[in-house]
């Protein structure tokens, strides 16, 4: 089990983030413009790691001691669990057990202490893909947006003492976390097939944790639908909406872009 830790989100000459991407991989640079990133498309699973490394290495980035990689993958599977438990066996044992296949796959699990010092966030990652990253880069730090987001919605509602619940759209998967001042109250993700399960989902997350839809602050993050597709499916049930943007960085993952309604 590794720990994953977030570092100086400011990119330099020696300093590369790669973000997963529903359809492949972003990838920021220092001579990126307009923070607009390089795209590497793969169509298929089969496509990585071999498109992927011959990327790699066309842009001299492989085996660069001086080079530094940040990793932003997404994960739909991930355990809160207490500060306390801190035995690797122990929270192996727990994801397995949430987490059971027929057909077992060999995976590498993340733990990071969330900011509100209670919980722990666990995550996984298939070992061979993580095998793939090491090989290739010297100076690696791992990072998942699921615990971005968690992390920057503990941050806004510590800040303004107030409850927020912010949604991130991201290929087929909703992820919804919901925090107070208090700490995190709510964190899961939900398989999404049509944008009318977008209210259903959250409605029925709000109901279960006695939230207003008129009152409730709602920041929606969508990497798979327009902003305005989401504001005319939303606008009937929930009152405030913001929309964001992921912007790659680890310490302010979200941007608002505006869009209040």
């Amino acid at each position: 089990m590794q720990e994953s830790t977030s570092n100086n989100p400011s990119i330099d000459s020696a300093r590369i983030t790669i973000r997963t991407i529903p359809d492949g991989f972003a990838f920021y640079t220092s001579t990126t413009e307009g923070n607009e990133p390089k795209v590497l498309k793969l169509p298929a699973p089969i496509d990585f790691p071999d498109q992927f490394e011959d990327y790699i290495t066309s842009e001299g980035w492989a085996n660069q001691n001086d080079l530094f990689v940040t990793f932003i993958d997404f994960t739909k599977r991930f355990l809160l669990l207490p500060n306390s438990i801190t035995n690797k066996e122990q929270i192996k044992t727990f994801f397995d057990f949430q987490f059971f296949q027929e057909k077992e796959e060999a995976y590498q699990i993340f733990s990071t202490p969330l900011s509100d010092g209670k919980q722990s966030f666990n995550w996984e990652m298939p070992l061979d893909r993580y095998n793939i990253f090491k090989r290739l880069f010297t100076n690696l730090d791992i990072n998942t947006s699921t615990f971005l987001m968690i992390e920057w919605t503990l941050r806004q509602a510590a800040s303004q003492q107030k409850t927020i619940l912010v949604t991130h759209l991201f290929g087929a998967s909703m992820l919804v976390c919901v925090a107070n001042s208090y700490g995190l109250i709510f964190a899961n993700t939900f398989p999404i097939k049509k944008k009318e399960e977008i209210p259903y989902f959250l409605l029925r997350c709000m109901e279960q944790l006695s939230l207003n839809p008129e009152q409730t602050r709602c920041v929606i993050c969508s990497e798979t639908i327009s902003g305005q597709v989401i504001l005319e499916t939303l606008h009937p049930y929930i009152q405030q909406i913001e929309m964001a943007a992921f912007t790659s960085l680890p310490d302010e993952p979200l941007q608002l872009i505006g869009n209040k309604q």
